[in-house]
């Protein structure tokens, strides 16, 4: 029997129908719940409601009682979890982190050690290309988003969050923006569109590189690149922009789906490329789908977005300015953004096929999180992946199908 210890999830059942399929395979699970929302989706947790300072000590005190195989997560850059995953490394003890999927639609990741730029995926080409040798999997189901599921998981995380914070009284959430400003956001948004009818997005006509935005505060930005801000990488592009990139080429900055619409980004964007004599060339995309906008751009200037990826799999050169498990020579424009402008490279076929492959096979688990389809999957792909680390352990006890009940 294994035993493991799961700390916050996203909000979603994805983690509780995760904990449950781990038990029904005859192993132990002890759950953490460090505020309201966590409780509700685990309500057999454990409850953590000291003060941040006290959480290595609690931890500390639960690893040595329940002697954990390994600690399953949401996300490495929490400080939650940065806090547990520093006591399992000095202990021995394995650590499963998931994240939205490298590749998207239809899969999340789950990797050992970290994800992102903690990740221990190589990044030499010979060693991508050794172990990126296995067939592509035949699809198991046909992805699709479901926001209103997606949306009703969140605010009912969040106002279960605050509503027992009596329980929890030192919780504080990890994001950058409080969810409920975000909402706010949104339905500002909302009541504009039904008094004006959104304006469609007027793209250049000629060639243009495509900057797509990330959240604001995204730990991709936090931890893994050199901004503290989107602002302050947008800043980079445009100045970059302006003074290398031919007359020619044209920018069009894209507005991620979800960024809360608490900032002006269209105002702070024209502005700056006014004061910068490129306004003629800068483009705003504030809504619409991405696909075809990534057919139709030279290449992509991002600071560590999927997109990213999404765009060397459609051919597109790529500049990346954080960290990035795809920042790959062969894949990636690795020479300074200045000469991107006029330098940029499609990537390596080859290569990149490889590198896809090894993701697949090695950090990918096919489903999502939201989809009562797609989480069961994703749950008997996971119990699947993590069990065969511990197979010699777990051989009597892993049975060989899981069944998980969706809501």
């Amino acid at each position: 029997m294994l035993s493991f210890l799961v700390l916050q999830g996203n909000a979603t059942p994805f983690f509780s129908e995760l904990a449950s399929a781990f038990k029904a395979a005859g192993h132990h699970v002890r759950r953490i719940a460090f505020n309201g929302g966590d409780f509700v989706f685990s309500s057999d947790a454990i409850r953590f409601h000291g003060r941040q300072e006290a959480l290595p000590a609690f931890l500390e005190d639960i690893v040595v009682r329940e002697r954990p195989d390994a600690i399953i997560l949401f996300g490495d850059c929490r400080p939650v979890h940065r806090a547990a995953t520093e006591i399992a490394r000095a202990r021995n003890i394995g650590i499963w982190v998931f994240e939205e999927g490298y590749l998207r639609p239809g899969w999340i990741t789950l990797e050992p050690h970290g994800v992102n730029g903690f990740s221990a995926l190589p990044r030499d080409p010979a060693v991508i290309r050794a172990r990126g040798r296995a067939p592509w999997p035949a699809r198991q189901y046909d992805p699709h988003a479901d926001f209103l599921r997606r949306a009703v998981y969140d605010v009912s995380y969040h106002a279960l969050r605050l509503a027992l914070t009596p329980f929890f009284p030192h919780a504080r959430f990890h994001a950058a923006i409080d969810p409920f400003v975000e909402y706010a956001g949104w339905l500002r948004d909302w009541a504009g569109r039904l008094v004006r009818k959104p304006q469609a997005a007027v793209l250049p006509t000629g060639p243009f590189m495509l900057v797509p935005m990330q959240m604001e505060g995204d730990y991709q930005l936090r931890v893994h690149s050199p901004f503290h801000s989107m602002g302050q990488a947008l800043e980079r592009i445009l100045a970059s922009f302006a003074a290398h990139a031919p007359d020619t080429l044209s920018l069009v900055v894209r507005r991620h789906p979800l960024d809360p619409r608490l900032t002006d980004w269209e105002g702070l964007i024209r502005r700056r490329a006014r004061a910068l004599g490129v306004a003629d060339r800068v483009y705003f995309m504030a809504d619409g789908p991405l696909e075809p906008v990534l057919e139709a751009c030279a290449g992509v200037v991002t600071v560590n977005s999927t997109v990213g990826l999404q765009a060397l799999r459609q051919n597109k050169p790529v500049k990346i300015l954080g960290q990035a498990i795809y920042e790959v020579e062969g894949l990636t424009f690795l020479g300074p953004l200045g000469r991107y402008w006029r330098e940029a490279c499609a990537p390596d076929a080859e290569l990149l096929d490889a590198f896809c492959r090894m993701l697949v096979q090695e950090v990918l688990v096919e489903g999502d999180f939201f989809t009562p389809e797609g989480r069961a999957l994703a749950v008997e792909g996971s119990v699947r992946r993590i069990l065969s680390a511990y197979a010699d352990k777990a051989r009597n006890s892993c049975p060989s199908s899981v069944a998980v009940a969706s809501i």
